[in-house]
């Protein structure tokens, strides 16, 4: 039985159940495996605060980062702090002193991925990192191996737990997005401030990890069109399930010839598609390959226990195998983007304009012009042209999204138009469902 010293950095939310995790299994897993991970240094901000902690684990805490990264018995680091800062600095350390990295951090990796990658390639270590992208999820090794054969077409997913459950929360109890996130803010599903949640930073950063194991090339987040849930409205979920959808904060990442299609935004998705099923604070994938089609993956996406378990697992095969991890950055080429005129969608369109003649005539002409083909097109009400203005909705057929805007630009200039234009994706490609406008 072979004893494997891990430095862990951190006992917070992931921090906290990693440790407890590792306790409660260290018997079977030094059973099934051959190895005992024991903790042997945790670094704390404050030692003497009170925490429930597993027995014998008191005695490692500290506060010296420098000691548990020159201790010799420690071979795996498992950095759970966050943040870029301290965060990147002993990453960086513990890799040039020839320690195996395992991490959760998806900012560190999206920021500081190639570098960090590159010297644990050029030192021969590994940087594991399973708990940074979809909680208990384990779609990076089901990239790295379990389809390493095979070709990636497309990966559809929810990735981010917290604005999952929340969207769900808005269209199902009719929730306010602040009323939605309090609840998961009770529930551990989001942060005291969920804005790198909601804003979708988050999911932009996941999202960044899968492409480069999925398509071999480097993505930089601020390559990618983001957009959060923060303007998602009541009239959002009305017009989805009219349509026979739900919303959903959407990561895509799709090969459209020899350039990628990458971006997160709210998108209405069939009720009937395999992504709708994913509720609560799960995360899901629909993945598509050439040889096997699509393959649909879910597990719980939020919480510090989906996370911890991800983390554990990274810990177990480097302890086993070690060995460098697959590198979703160093040494690979730069994606080549669709740009975002480019992106081709099916686009929900709502109009306020006013209940007068040759309103219709405006609308259909401006997205006529751009050669946009429209699926569907009613008024939510009827009203006396002197009660004010009225909405109109149209479902456009599959569209260049630059002609998409330059239309509704148009729209939005003219005298008859009262607000602004309302726009939301609907996705509903390949196996993402089974329709399509």
């Amino acid at each position: 039985m072979r004893e494997v010293g891990i430095g862990l950095l951190g006992l917070g939310n992931v921090g906290g159940p990693f440790a407890r995790q590792l306790a409660e299994r260290a018997e079977a897993l030094a059973a099934e495996t051959g190895v005992r991970p024991r903790i042997a240094r945790a670094l704390v901000r404050d030692p003497s605060r009170r925490r429930e902690l597993p027995a014998g684990l008191s005695e490692a805490l500290g506060t010296d980062p420098a000691a548990l990264l020159r201790d010799p018995a420690i071979e795996i680091v498992v950095e759970l702090l966050g943040g870029l800062e301290p965060a990147g600095s002993l990453v960086a350390e513990a890799i040039a002193r020839g320690k195996h990295v395992v991490t959760a951090n998806k900012l560190l990796l999206a920021e500081r991925g190639e570098e960090l990658f590159g010297a644990a390639a050029a030192r021969g270590v590994a940087l594991r990192y399973e708990g940074a992208v979809c909680g208990g999820l384990p779609i990076v090794r089901i990239l790295r191996e379990a389809l390493e054969g095979d070709e990636v077409l497309a990966v559809h997913g929810v990735v981010n737990g917290t604005t999952n459950y929340v969207l769900g929360r808005m269209g199902e109890a009719g929730a306010s997005l602040e009323e939605a996130l309090r609840e998961a803010q009770a529930k551990g599903y989001a942060e005291a401030d969920p804005t790198l949640d909601v804003s979708g930073g988050d999911a932009a950063q996941k999202l960044c990890l899968i492409a480069g194991l999925a398509f071999g090339v480097r993505v930089r987040q601020g390559e990618l069109l983001v957009e959060g849930i923060e303007r998602v409205t009541p009239r959002d979920f009305e017009a989805a399930r009219e349509l026979g959808c739900v919303v959903k904060l959407l990561a895509v990442a799709r090969r459209e010839g020899e350039r990628l299609d990458l971006r997160v935004h709210p998108a209405m998705v069939p009720e009937r598609g395999p992504l709708a099923s994913i509720r609560g604070a799960l995360n899901g994938l629909l993945v598509e390959t050439r040889a096997l089609g699509p393959l649909v993956l879910s597990a719980p996406g939020a919480g510090g226990e989906a996370t911890a378990s991800a983390v554990l697992a990274d810990v177990l095969d480097v302890a086993r195998l070690g060995g460098a991890a697959a590198l979703p950055f160093s040494g690979r080429a730069p994606a080549r983007l669709v740009p975002r005129a480019e992106i081709v969608s099916a686009y929900h369109l709502r109009f306020t304009v006013d209940d007068a003649p040759g309103v219709l005539a405006g609308l259909t002409a401006a997205l006529g012009r751009r050669g946009i083909s429209i699926a569907a097109l009613h008024q939510r009400e009827r009203r006396e042209a002197s009660e004010g203005p009225v909405t109109l909705v149209s479902l456009t057929h599959r569209a260049r999204e630059g002609d998409v805007l330059a239309a509704v630009t148009e729209i939005d200039a003219l005298p008859t138009t009262r607000a602004p234009t309302r726009l939301v994706r609907v996705e509903v490609e390949g196996a993402l469902a089974p329709w399509r406008p």
